[in-house]
């Protein structure tokens, strides 16, 4: 039998609640008598998978049956402990470093930290030096495990601060960016705030109640403005940048020059990002990307044209 195939549907059973014998062929790709036969040494090794029959019938693992740590290796272990740490550097708790301290030991056998130079490394911090939201992620941290309202002032985008009340429900972070999203009292629906952007948060005396229509997944895709077909032509200085953002799999020599094409998503960011690439990367397509490009550029244009007026007098 294949151990791998076998690890993987006692985690379909845990995960699933019940499968049928052909929920777990089609899963597998293997035949409803060796998936029957794979529920049988499930058994036998001490699982309990237990059968349920009639028409809604099939198989099912008791909603308090834990996972063996055995089950885990040195190196499953090790994988868990990076990201674990990655998320400790922004999201500082007595939890993270518990968890840190236990999975060293499971994966060591001691507390010793992790060698000087490790495989894997991923890292959350920003390249500009200091944690200007480290306090603010602190505070909504406490009000979503504890489900409080929290009063913030906050600037939007254009530049208009607001305050309104909150419910937070989770913080999310996409691309490095930090953001919090929850139950806006003032709009009455859901948004995304960027930590960064609230200029003051209190926690209220007030306790919410979570509802189950909340969707970060789906708020951050809106945010980001949804996701087009974007197709570039980049100079050779900018080669090495562009790769670096889209994958070289996206970029193809054209002449003295390259054509990149990828979908991206096509907000705001996507504007900025390509803002900084200068005169080195023109886009092709869509032309309301190149239209917004060219606006913006004409706002730079005019606000340095006024700054140069204003110095000479």
């Amino acid at each position: 039998m294949n151990i791998s195939q076998m690890y993987g549907i006692m985690l379909m059973l845990m995960n699933n609640g019940r499968v049928t014998r052909e929920e777990v062929a089609e899963r597998f790709e293997v035949s409803t008598r060796t998936a029957q036969r794979y529920m049988d040494a499930l058994s036998e090794a001490g699982v309990p998978v237990e059968s349920v029959s009639g028409k809604n019938g099939g198989y099912s693992i008791p909603a308090d049956y834990k996972l063996p740590c055995v089950l885990f290796g040195k190196e499953d272990l090790g994988r868990i402990k990076v990201c674990l740490s990655a998320l400790s550097q922004s999201f500082k708790d007595d939890l993270s470093e518990d968890l840190l301290d236990k999975l060293t030991a499971l994966a060591d056998g001691d507390r010793t930290r992790m060698p000087s130079v490790e495989k894997l490394v991923v890292d959350f911090d920003s390249w500009n030096g200091g944690d200007s939201v480290s306090a603010k992620t602190d505070a909504v941290t406490t009000a979503i495990n504890n489900n409080v309202t929290v009063d913030i002032e906050y600037t939007d985008k254009s530049g208009k601060t607001t305050r309104r009340l909150l419910d937070p429900y989770s913080i999310a972070v996409k691309e490095g960016v930090r953001y919090v999203y929850g139950m806006c009292h003032l709009h009455n629906q859901y948004r995304l705030f960027r930590l960064a952007r609230i200029k003051r948060i209190e926690l209220t005396d007030s306790h919410f109640e979570r509802r189950s229509d909340a969707d970060v997944r789906s708020a951050l895709s809106v945010e980001l403005g949804g996701k087009i077909n974007l197709t570039l032509r980049v100079s050779d200085a900018a080669l090495a940048l562009v790769e670096e953002w889209l994958g070289s799999d996206a970029v193809e020599p054209d002449g003295e020059e390259y054509v990149a094409r990828a979908k991206v998503f096509g907000g705001d960011e996507l504007i900025r990002k390509l803002l900084s690439f200068g005169s080195l990367v023109k886009v092709t397509s869509p032309a309301e990307v190149a239209d917004r490009v060219v606006a913006e550029t004409d706002k730079i244009k005019a606000l340095y044209g006024q700054k140069s007026l204003e110095v000479k007098g």
